[in-house]
């Protein structure tokens, strides 16, 4: 029996079997109160089975104005309750390479801001997680549309703080009153951030708010330039056509800096010369390999004069030479830069989004592309621009997300099987962006841990059968781990160069050429997703903790076959095998290998193993 229980207005307690596992606590900074009454209390009620959603709602009764210089609404787990090992999933867009769960260490503090993060990051998932071998608690917001709050993770001596914060003064004038962003609390007994992000996904889609439903060609493998890294040409796409092609790769991304200035998008006249005929040349001959093309783009920056990135010195964009005003201004009245430095366009403007739909149709219509990657995509700021008139500064906050819907739906009507890629590069998604794509990434891993660990976290903000870019392969632990993309149901990548010069070479700071070894290898494991293509199977990450349960396990349903994916450095032991039709026999097999297994019968089938890395498995239902 769990329930969540009123102590007073604005502190109530979560009590798991009548044991307090949790306390839920308002805290006010307020101007002072004629009578010192508390203005504020919290409102609850059931959201479901062990989910409650909460709201603060402040009522200034006095003669006078009620200025509250900072709310905090805290989810307090003591340590009586909570002790070691304890892991977190934390959401916000803090850092590239960062964590989506991990370890939670004493000492413990991260403020999480879902904002915009100036020459940064930022926004993300307003979702925050702790739990153990026995139990687990979720906190996130409900609202659609990005708040600028804080959302600060601790774990002093006393315990874990959970909380979101408003430091945003806020005026209430005499007899008003005020309701917050609505706000969800989860309760589970066992099991990591899946499932609570799941119902997270569930009561977002309720708000209309859901991810873009893929299309085929979202499971299909891709192959990326940025092996060649900033100079890229087009007779590099062409030479990595043939070995691709016959690796069964589909998709195929011209990325970074084909362009000669954010913000115009105009070829490079060094490395394209011939404009946009070189890109539908290039294009027309992908098409006739029956592959489809990405292309890589920034939408919503500009160049203006500020700073640079890698050998890239920034000058002024024609676009902001012609319409200067353009540019978003933050509270402070600066430019709003993103993580590359450059200026941000603001995305309310009429005139910005007629200039990015325009860009849509050309690179589609005129240069023959079937999608995009779009890259480092996080959030902006509310825009502050006197020029804009805009009716209250979060417009611009409120477009952003729309304006990529309307690119994401652009695409899908000029090209059906068209594929809309984000890339957060390094981070979680801004969530108000999943309507806007059909294919979320793992976005830059660090390892082949964060592979594994981002592909569970999209599959449950995005669906059981959400299509996922594993990136690409040699961003994995040697650069050739590919079972961790392909074993946890990821779309698998690469960005081998071919045949490339010794001088090139030399220009390049990594080798990622395809020796005849690699092309083998590469070969088997595209092969081997082809025969199978698990990303489009169900992926039951309910069944298995990603902390807790070793080895680490993950596990994909299509119609009545199960396949499983074990991951540790070295195991020998007993694994389970979870989730089988109860007592339905299955055949084993060893599918990277086509080594049998024996047979076994649900609902949970134990089998002794020794493994190095990785162990594959088929449960195929006895016929």
């Amino acid at each position: 029996m769990n329930e969540l229980v009123r102590l007073s207005p604005s502190l109530l307690s979560l009590r798991h079997n009548g044991e307090e596992v949790a306390r839920v606590q308002l805290r006010l900074e307020t101007s002072t109160l004629q009578g010192g009454a508390n203005p504020a209390r919290l409102l609850f009620a059931r959201l479901g089975e062990d989910a409650w959603q909460i709201q603060v709602l402040i009522e200034n009764s006095s003669p006078a104005p009620l200025s509250v210089y900072r709310l905090r609404l805290e989810v307090f787990l003591p340590a009586a309750r909570w002790s070691d090992p304890l892991w977190s999933a934390q959401g916000a867009a803090v850092g590239w390479g960062q964590d989506f769960a991990f370890p939670l260490p004493l000492g413990f503090q991260r403020e999480n801001y879902l904002g915009h993060l100036q020459d940064a990051e930022g926004g993300g998932v307003p979702f925050t997680c702790v739990w153990s071998r026995h139990g687990g608690v979720a906190f996130m917001h409900l609202e659609a549309i990005p708040i600028e709050w804080w959302m600060p993770v601790e774990r002093p001596a006393d315990g874990i703080h959970l909380a979101f914060e408003n430091r945003r003064p806020l005026v209430l004038p005499a007899g008003r009153a005020w309701n917050s962003p609505l706000f969800a609390l989860t309760w589970q007994e066992k099991g990591d951030f899946f499932r609570p992000l799941e119902r997270y996904r569930e009561w977002m889609a309720q708000r209309d708010l859901r991810p873009a439903p893929p299309v085929r060609a979202s499971y299909d493998p891709a192959w990326c330039s940025w092996g060649y890294e900033f100079d890229v040409r087009p007779q590099d796409v062409l030479a990595v056509l043939s070995p691709a092609c016959q690796m069964g790769l589909r998709w195929f991304t011209l990325d970074d800096r084909w362009f000669d200035a954010y913000g115009d998008w105009n070829p490079r006249p060094d490395t394209f010369p011939h404009g946009a005929e070189d890109m539908r040349r290039m294009n027309d001959a992908i098409h006739a390999k029956g592959g489809l093309s990405q292309l890589w783009w920034y939408p919503l920056c500009a160049e203006d004069g500020y700073g640079r990135w890698e050998s890239h010195e920034y000058g002024i964009s024609r676009i902001l030479k012609e319409h200067p005003s353009w540019v978003l201004l933050d509270e402070h009245g600066r430019v709003a830069r993103n993580n590359r430095h450059l200026a941000i366009l603001c995305p309310a403007l009429p005139e910005v989004q007629a200039y990015t739909l325009r860009l849509v149709d050309q690179f589609i219509n005129e240069w023959g592309f079937d999608g995009f990657k779009m890259d480092n995509i996080y959030t902006v700021p509310a825009c502050h621009n006197p020029a804009h008139h805009h009716a209250h500064p979060e417009e611009s906050i409120i477009a952003y997300a729309e304006l990529y819907r309307k690119i994401f739906e652009r695409v899908r009507q000029l090209r059906p099987e068209g594929v809309v890629q984000i890339c957060p590069c390094g981070t979680p998604i801004t969530y108000s962006l999943l309507p806007a794509t059909d294919q979320t990434v793992t976005a830059d891993p660090t390892s082949s841990a964060q592979v594994r660990q981002r592909i569970k976290f999209y599959k449950a903000l995005t669906g059981r059968r959400a299509a996922v870019f594993a990136d690409h392969v040699e961003l994995s632990d040697g650069g050739v781990d590919f079972a961790s993309g392909i074993g946890a149901g990821g779309v698998p990548g690469t960005k081998f160069t071919y045949q490339v010069s010794p001088q090139r070479q030399a220009q390049l700071k990594e080798n990622w050429q395809l020796t005849p070894q690699k092309e083998e290898l590469w070969r088997f494991w595209f092969d081997l997703y082809q025969r199978h293509r698990l990303a489009e199977g169900e992926y039951l990450g309910f069944l298995y903790d990603l902390a807790f349960d070793v080895p680490e396990a993950h596990v994909i349903r299509k119609e009545d076959t199960f396949y499983y994916a074990f991951f540790a450095d070295s195991f020998e032991g007993e694994i389970e095998l979870r989730g089988l039709k109860s007592r339905r026999r299955y055949r084993l097999l060893d599918y990277e290998n086509n080594r049998p297994l024996g047979e076994v019968s649900g609902p949970t089938a134990r089998l002794n193993v020794h493994f190095t890395h990785h162990l594959l498995i088929q449960a195929s239902p006895d016929s």
